[in-house]
């Protein structure tokens, strides 16, 4: 007999056996005698007050994180910011529920600063109002994105090929997925360039993974359920693992972790010996071509806020791995959710500054705030012309925040990574995701210069 609870958030009952003389399992039953208290490791689930102690030595999650951090290529917040800049995102009133007269104001700033961003970053030539032409849709709520991943992979893949000349370099050429999910990007690639070498960088467990698909149980995939923060790119890139030294089951067991009582892979294996598997396949990576790689090509598909600048700045500490002879790093990330950037991760404050759109960490707060009229649903309680006017000027004027936001990024890797030819553009018709921009950096100066043929300029 199942527990009569009904789990809130999935509105279906607890899966649980009940316990004996009751309609409830352990931690459902109402009893008002013993105190429950939410798990310190992981909120979302209670225990008995008075067992807490004996809870946290097989807790799952103390198990979970245990495993993450024995990956190989952990580094506990290796790519953070390592400021103490205070953040004002939690105590930040959304420029939308700050009044008109707000609203208004950070209207203006930003369009007077959106001309100024384009000429800075892109040229003369680009014309920002073609350029914000490219993304600006009218029904955000027209838009069923969830469908159309594949052909965004594919637009991004064709853009990876056709710009970067990618088969012509695949021996020496690694590619990291950051917030892989399911890993369809590299899929996309692999499907035009199989053999070349994978890293899936997913902090998420996930199913249906493409790398477990029969089709592409050859090629050489190395998933990490890793945060993109505490990924060390550096030491990655370092001379490669030494297949006698990798450490054992044993070596990783301890703590929350323990080996199998089972004495073959059949039966199931424990953490540990997942663990050793996962060095073994990372030392097995290394050697299966190149090493160091003579280039590191770092993509994402719709990497999240903050986490795009978290995955560039990865880029520039190993940066200082590169040995004679590499080419250094491409880039082709594409962005999204700019509304969920913060100030203790991005990277290029000063660039914002100069505008005069980041005063403060409050003034960062409101200003990322307004890329979320970009992409938003119109005001349909007041149907005015004027009403939807304005409502069109603030999806532009969210649209300009989010385009501010990645030229600043651009500017950055030009600067930091000494990528000359970084830049901004479209991968896919607007019709298919407002999300449509992406920052490409080719290897070096004159390694394809199509990148910048853009068609931005106006008439």
């Amino acid at each position: 007999v199942r527990c009569s609870y009904v789990v809130p958030n999935k509105g279906r009952r607890c899966r649980f056996p009940v316990l004996p003389g009751t309609s409830f399992c352990g931690a459902h039953r109402e009893d008002e005698s013993v105190e429950r208290v939410p798990c310190p490791l992981d909120p979302n689930h209670t225990v008995f007050k008075n067992r807490l102690q004996q809870h946290l030595k097989i807790c799952t999650k103390a198990r979970d994180q245990s495993v993450v951090q024995r990956q190989p290529f952990y580094r506990r917040g290796v790519n953070g910011a390592g400021d103490s800049v205070p953040s004002a995102l939690a105590d930040a009133v959304a420029v939308s529920a700050a009044g008109e007269e707000v609203v208004r104001d950070w209207m203006r700033r930003i369009s007077e600063a959106w001309p100024k961003a384009v000429k800075q970053v892109l040229g003369e030539a680009t014309c920002p109002e073609g350029l914000l032409e490219k993304s600006v849709v009218l029904e955000g709520g027209q838009l069923a994105h969830a469908e159309k991943h594949d052909v965004q992979n594919q637009a991004l893949a064709d853009l990876i090929l056709q710009d970067l000349r990618l088969k012509s370099k695949i021996p020496g050429v690694v590619l990291v997925e950051y917030g892989s999910g399911k890993g369809g990007l590299a899929n996309a690639v692999l499907r035009q360039c199989p053999g070349l070498r994978c890293v899936l960088v997913e902090r998420e467990p996930r199913r249906h993974k493409f790398e477990n698909k029969q089709d592409n149980k050859e090629e050489q995939v190395l998933r990490l359920r890793l945060d993109i923060v505490d990924f060390d790119l550096q030491q990655f890139l370092s001379p490669a693992l030494d297949p006698q030294s990798l450490p054992s089951a044993a070596d990783l067991s301890g703590g929350a972790l323990k080996t199998s009582t089972s004495s073959t892979k059949a039966e199931g294996f424990g953490p540990a010996e997942r663990l050793e598997e996962l060095w073994r396949a990372a030392a097995s990576f290394q050697a299966a071509g190149e090493w160091p790689p003579s280039s590191l090509l770092a993509c994402a598909k719709h990497l999240c806020g903050g986490a795009t600048d978290i995955a560039l700045r990865s880029l520039k500490a190993a940066s200082k791995s590169n040995v004679e002879g590499s080419n250094g790093h491409m880039v082709c990330v594409a962005t999204c959710c700019h509304h969920r950037c913060d100030i203790h991760s991005y990277v290029n404050r000063p660039f914002l500054e100069g505008l005069g759109l980041c005063d403060s960490a409050q003034d960062f707060a409101q200003f990322v705030s307004t890329a979320g009229w970009a992409v938003g649903g119109f005001n349909r309680s007041d149907s005015t012309l004027a009403r939807r006017v304005h409502d069109l000027e603030k999806r532009k004027v969210g649209m300009m925040a989010k385009r501010i936001l990645d030229l600043g990024r651009v500017a950055w890797l030009r600067q930091e990574l000494q990528l000359p030819d970084a830049t901004l553009m479209d991968y896919i018709s607007k019709a298919v995701t407002p999300e449509n921009m992406v920052i490409v950096a080719p290897v070096r100066s004159g390694v394809s210069r199509s990148w910048k043929c853009l068609a931005w300029c106006c008439g």
